[in-house]
């Protein structure tokens, strides 16, 4: 704890009177853990460990009145088996890696019964769905390399993903 205030393992105060709580959902009913709750930021390490149905009702959850404006981070490793997938594909070349030139661009969605609509602009959005509300979404790909200060204080780590199965280094590096 920053300001030695006691809270609960997992959690994470800060001196401005904020804090940070770490959770999981192992089990897809999990999520309703957090009906009701309004969280701000929520993030989650490694999406493709998560089920849509989670995500999705936690972005239900994604709402603020306190002044922080809500968002959403997700790191996730590829797998071409995963439901993330289908989600960034757009963001993906043909050979299965990211496409660069269109890294960090921002795209919108709605949900139009159980199908994604995705737009290049909110407003394409609301003129085709006008009676519904566009999120966006943007896909940031990166690797081991782009972290500096992991390789700076543990070097061996890049061996031991070097040592992997080719499958599962392609997807770690």
């Amino acid at each position: 704890h920053i300001d030695g205030s006691k809270y609960a393992r997992g959690e994470w105060a800060f001196p401005a009177h904020s804090r940070i709580v770490f959770r999981h959902m192992q089990h897809e009913k999990d999520k309703y853990d957090f009906q009701g709750a309004q969280i701000p930021f929520i993030g989650f390490d490694e999406l493709t460990h998560f089920s849509e149905g989670q995500f999705f009702y936690m972005l239900s959850r994604n709402r603020s009145t306190c002044g922080v404006p809500p968002y959403i981070r997700a790191t996730c490793n590829p797998d071409s088996e995963s439901w993330v997938a289908k989600f960034i594909e757009w963001w993906i070349a043909p050979d299965g890696y990211a496409d660069m030139d269109k890294s960090g661009v921002i795209r919108w969605m709605v949900r139009d019964r159980s199908t994604l609509v995705w737009a290049d602009t909110q407003e394409e959005l609301k003129s085709r769905y006008p009676k519904l509300e566009s999120k966006s979404v943007t896909f940031i790909p990166s690797s081991v390399m782009d972290n500096k200060i992991l390789l700076d204080k543990a070097p061996s780590y890049l061996a031991n993903l070097m040592a992997l199965p080719e499958l599962e280094r392609q997807r770690l590096l």
